[in-house]
């Protein structure tokens, strides 16, 4: 009896080792381009049937550098969830790295199923000038889209204000005060139909903690459903260097696995089980070609002004408190069947 029990155990084990490695095994297909202008993205699956993050990278509108996330897909693929990253224009312009995001989400919703995925509906998030242009993605009328292309929303350490930064930062003369109106989400907030996180870190930048604390107050005057968080000691970069370690990361793999599976965790893999990855450490990559036929993008809007870069920081008050969750709206847009790929497979 003792023995039978043993064996049933060890079998357990193994069928658990094997699901957890099915899930982490990981396929990276890099600088996809999916427009006219040559902007490429990464995508990263670990799980074709899992939630896929749509992650819009920081960086001043402009330096920002897709190939610096590597080890965030590779630690959200220890929990079953694929990543795409773009590289939208390197130039301080709005909106047309807006347009790039745009751009970005469109071909990948037409042309994920090629690499094998199940689903185009993406859970959106931004970080700094991406949470910016996440934010502004669902709400500037030259974006095509809306809730019903993703899953949740969240914003970390975003700038909301650009306005403020036209009237008073000497880098952004060029921009006339309507224009930055128009590009701030402070201004030109609406209630978002996704669940909605907003994140900043303790140590944060002060214009970054006062711009989030006055974009959650205008948010609360219109009843708008979220939740926040402080990620403690760490600031607006070693927030996502220790992503693993502070709750960044759960927060997001939490948002994007119970939103993904109608508010039930995966039961495939538990945020508690994952064994924790060290992004910080040198990751090694088998990278898969990627399809040799890419469909025709979308028209490219015409060129805007140019944007300058970001001011120096501001004096801040304090952050405020957690609100509830929103409704989810989960809905598939339509996607064409060309031919998959054959991906070199990184166990």
């Amino acid at each position: 009896m003792l023995f039978r029990r043993m064996a049933l155990q060890a079998l357990l084990l193994a069928l658990s080792l094997s699901s957890m490695g099915t899930i982490q095994a990981q396929e990276i297909f890099k600088d996809v381009p999916f427009d006219v202008e040559a902007h490429t993205l990464d995508i990263y699956r670990a799980n074709p049937a899992g939630p896929t993050v749509f992650y819009v990278p920081g960086g001043n509108w402009y330096k920002h550098d897709k190939n610096l996330y590597t080890k965030l897909g590779v630690a959200l693929a220890g929990y079953g969830v694929n990543l795409i990253i773009p590289q939208y224009g390197e130039e301080q312009k709005y909106p047309d790295n807006l347009i790039d995001v745009v751009e970005a989400v469109r071909w990948s919703q037409a042309n994920l199923p090629n690499y094998g995925f199940n689903s185009t509906q993406f859970h959106l998030v931004g970080h700094s000038a991406g949470a910016h242009l996440a934010y502004m993605s669902l709400t500037d009328g030259r974006s095509s889209l809306n809730e019903r292309d993703f899953q949740s929303l969240t914003l970390i350490s975003g700038l909301y204000d650009i306005n403020f930064l036209v009237r008073y930062g000497n880098r952004w003369k060029n921009w006339s005060p309507l224009q930055g109106w128009h590009a701030s989400p402070i201004h030109t907030k609406r209630l978002i139909g996704l669940p909605m996180t907003v994140v900043w870190a303790e140590n944060d930048y002060d214009v970054v903690k006062r711009q989030t604390k006055h974009f959650l107050h205008a948010n609360e005057k219109i009843c708008q459903p979220l939740r926040s968080f402080i990620i403690p000691c760490d600031d607006h970069v070693t927030e996502l260097l220790n992503a693993e370690t502070n709750g960044l990361l759960r927060i997001i793999t939490d948002t994007a696995l119970s939103t993904a599976t109608g508010g039930v965790l995966n039961p495939s893999v538990t945020l508690e089980t994952v064994a924790p990855i060290d992004i910080a450490a040198p990751v090694t990559l088998q990278e898969s070609p990627a399809p040799a036929q890419i469909p025709a993008p979308p028209v490219p809007v015409a060129e805007s002004p140019r944007t300058p870069a970001l001011e120096a920081p501001e004096v801040v008050a304090p952050a405020v408190k957690v609100t509830a969750p929103a409704a989810v709206l989960p809905v598939s847009p339509p996607t064409p069947p060309p031919a998959p790929p054959v991906p070199v497979v990184k166990p």
